[in-house]
């Protein structure tokens, strides 16, 4: 019966897929606004041959009930999106909402949304800025919990950041926002989190628009549904500040260097064996090889706030590399291709190197091929291949991911 089911499911997702591409195949899309307002909707179908990230050691059937960690799945999505000029400003906006359902794990069956508002801001020649807000409301990834209870996440962002060119060659950049997560499981509420944060930073602007200065950093999280318990490796707040040197710079006609280098510090009031003090890093590098081909390559060294019941806070070293080929106007052929090491820092029991604490090691390989037959009509198929191995021996898994999804905008 539940073979039935995902058949079904399969078939009735390719179904949209092929009849929004009948009906709109002959069809222009609609210039609304003068092309400032967009709507689309989209349909997604999913096969995922381990959706909750279950390691080989673990039965599955004790864990979830069920000799099959896989599934099937169709995300159908609503949205609209704005974009309009005036005068010197920039507003944007935009609004999705979208419906999964599944073939097996009917409990999974979720209904979230995305959204933003966007004003970018211009007050004569010199001065300019960025003032928004943004809302994601979905299902957290299974790659946390490991586990078959769903945990609605709630993630919102304000931010206010303006840039002053004091003369033709130098430049003074200053921000602020405010982030706030929550967590529909009760038993992840402990870790819902309020982040409050401020930037600053004062740059060398060359004649090439190239960059390079000093920046500092501050921010201060706080845990609302947290009480610290003596004894325990979990603080309810903590402060972080960081500075160091940040550049942007133009190499070639074809290639470009982004890059943050710092010296992070962090502190708990209530747990000071999960302070931390070390450097970090992101350096990204985009090239355009051909006219066709473009390579993107991002070298990271930098903290995470995730939490669980391992550790305060995660350390993530890694590499990842997109090449992406324009096959033709209409064809596009992307590879994202990532390996990253996580240290689950914070914990009691990890000493220098992380020889006794937590240690993850992620690698994933996602290929994308892109068709565009129209400009109202966009589909694309994806193919995911993820594992991780740790030395926490129920961490490990494998997961196989493929989609095909079709965009018809008007």
């Amino acid at each position: 019966m539940r073979s039935r089911g995902r058949l079904r499911a399969c078939a009735l997702g390719l179904g949209y897929l092929g009849a929004a591409a009948a009906a709109f195949s002959a069809s222009p899309a609609l210039a609304l606004w003068d092309g400032k307002l967009t709507l689309f909707v989209e349909e997604k179908v999913t096969r995922d041959d381990n959706v909750f990230r279950l390691s080989k050691n673990v039965d599955p059937v004790a864990a979830i009930g069920s000799a099959s960690p896989g599934d099937t799945y169709t995300t159908t999505s609503l949205g609209i999106a704005f974009d309009a000029p005036y005068s010197r400003q920039r507003f944007q906006a935009g609004y999705t909402w979208s419906a999964t359902r599944y073939s097996q794990f009917s409990d999974l069956d979720f209904d979230g949304h995305d959204a933003k508002a966007l004003w970018l801001w211009q007050l004569g020649n010199d001065l300019s800025g960025q003032l928004g807000y943004t809302e994601n409301f979905a299902l957290a990834p299974f790659q946390y919990t490991q586990s078959r209870t769903p945990d609605p996440l709630r993630s919102r962002a304000a931010f206010l950041s303006g840039a002053y060119l004091l003369t033709p060659r130098w430049r003074i950049q200053a921000g602020g926002g405010v982030f706030d997560q929550t967590n529909g499981d009760p038993a992840l509420q402990p870790n819902d989190i309020n982040i409050s944060s401020a930037d600053a930073s004062l740059s060398y602007v060359t004649p090439a628009n190239s960059s390079i200065g000093l920046s500092g950093r501050v921010e201060e999280g706080r845990y609302p549904n947290r009480t610290f318990v003596p004894g325990s490796p979990f603080d309810d707040s903590y402060r972080q500040a960081s500075a160091g040197l940040v550049g942007d710079w133009t190499v070639t006609g074809v290639s470009h260097l982004n890059a943050r280098v710092a010296r992070l510090s962090r502190r708990y009031p209530n747990t000071p064996q999960s302070d931390f003090d070390g450097n970090v890093a992101v350096l990204e590098y985009d090239w355009k090889v051909t006219g066709k081909l473009s390579l993107t390559g991002v070298v990271r060294r930098d903290i995470s706030p995730f939490q669980d019941i391992q550790s305060s806070f995660v350390l993530v070293r890694g590499v990842t590399v997109r090449p992406t080929l324009s096959v033709t106007e209409k064809i596009d052929l992307g590879v994202i291709l990532d390996y990253s090491i996580w240290d689950y820092l914070g914990d009691p029991g990890l000493v220098a190197g992380g020889a006794l604490g937590r240690v993850d090691r992620v690698r994933s390989a996602t290929m994308s091929l892109s068709y565009k037959p129209l400009q109202s009509i966009a589909l694309q198929a994806s193919f995911l291949r993820e594992s991780r191995t740790s030395n926490l021996p129920t961490a490990d898994y494998l997961a196989n991911v493929g989609s095909l999804t079709a965009r018809l905008s008007f």
